[in-house]
């Protein structure tokens, strides 16, 4: 369901308030639960030149779980659906995706991050002047995720080691506790491949961005073709974590936009702005930007905004356990295999979704 307003819009649900609030070129969505509603930051560098925006408000909830068919799409299958796991959809609860512990995993190139993931069908276009913003409440528990857990792998092609025989090459990594299990907002344009995400699990967030290379999202591009993506453009960077306090809901926003001198990306918690990347499609070492070091990238990257057209909202359960740049083709040599034994450990997630809210503003 749709509406246009100016800048503030109410909402019927026993939240008390959504405001929208405008920054620079980027639209926040607060959704404020009771009395207490979040303090909208300050609208840093404001452009009054712009003039009142045209806002567009969506609300994007299912209220049944046939409706939740229709609205969302499990493109890549049940994943732990099928091996335990619970989905149930209410008008009052909203919807809660329960995978205690995980049971799925692979040891092949990103697919181990996805336990459960939904895809909206609906795709949101991003004004060539303004702003695209996804939001949504997540309650997250992460029951058997081990703060300072170190995974360990071995240096070699997908599937190499057992865990067991000897390694020749080691590698291992301290994985924080949303790598381990995570509840997860996708903001997705799967034509360039590029990504945000929020990660909440039991006391921690991180946001993260990333670039998918195409053998990920379509692995008939050759890489002669102008619209593939190798390794001088895929990056994975977790932006920033922080603690959030435990057994809550808390409000995650994504805010991206663009005009025609370039584009930016904001991530909110809870009202307040946590991370913001500039020249979207650059990966964060590459423009020396302060990030948690996770992961290096290794090219340059390549500026979007002038692709990034729409996008569609994707949410679930993940895990992001494994080495950059995940078994990819092009560098066999940083390739490490993970066993099931270190991926799944007695780790799961249960997430609860209320009030997903797309925001558009066009000036």
């Amino acid at each position: 369901m749709s509406d246009r307003r100016t800048l503030v819009f109410r909402s019927t649900t026993r939240w008390s308030s959504t405001r929208v609030l405008v920054s620079g070129i980027g639209v926040l969505a607060l959704v404020a639960c009771g009395e207490q509603a979040p303090t909208a930051p300050a609208a840093a560098g404001a452009r009054a030149d712009l003039g009142t925006p045209s806002v567009t408000v969506t609300h994007y909830d299912a209220k049944s779980m046939a409706q939740y068919g229709q609205m969302w799409a499990n493109i890549y299958g049940p994943l732990e659906l099928a091996a335990g796991g619970t989905l149930s959809v209410s008008p009052s609860q909203g919807e809660t995706e329960t995978a205690v512990p995980f049971h799925v995993g692979a040891d092949y190139s990103v697919f181990d991050h996805l336990k459960y993931m939904a895809v909206s069908t609906q795709s949101f276009a991003v004004p060539a002047r303004g702003s695209l913003t996804f939001s949504v409440a997540i309650s997250a528990s992460t029951p058997g995720t081990i703060d300072g857990r170190v995974v360990h792998g071995c240096y070699g092609p997908p599937g190499s080691w057992d865990g067991v025989a000897a390694c020749a090459q080691p590698w291992s990594a301290t994985a924080r506790q949303g790598q381990q299990a995570g509840v997860v907002l996708n903001m997705i344009n799967f034509a360039t491949g590029q990504l945000f995400d929020w990660f909440v699990s039991q006391d921690r967030v991180f946001a993260l961005i990333e670039r998918l290379p195409s053998n990920v999202t379509n692995a008939s591009l050759l890489p002669t073709d102008p619209g593939y993506v190798g390794l001088s453009k895929a990056y994975t960077q977790i932006i920033r974590e922080g603690p959030v306090a435990a057994g809550r809901a808390h409000v995650v926003a994504i805010t991206f936009s663009r005009d025609a001198t370039g584009s930016s990306v904001q991530y909110f918690l809870d009202g307040q702005l946590f991370a913001r990347v500039n020249n979207v499609g650059i990966p964060l070492d590459v423009q020396g930007v302060p990030f948690t070091g996770t992961y290096p990238s290794l090219g340059a990257g390549e500026a979007l905004a002038s692709q990034l057209d729409s996008f569609v909202i994707g949410h679930g359960l993940f895990s992001l356990l494994d080495a950059f740049p995940f078994q990819h083709p092009e560098r066999p040599d940083l390739s490490v295999s993970i066993p099931m034994s270190q991926r799944l450990f007695g780790q799961g997630a249960v997430g609860n979704f209320q009030h997903f809210t797309v925001v558009q503003a066009s000036y």
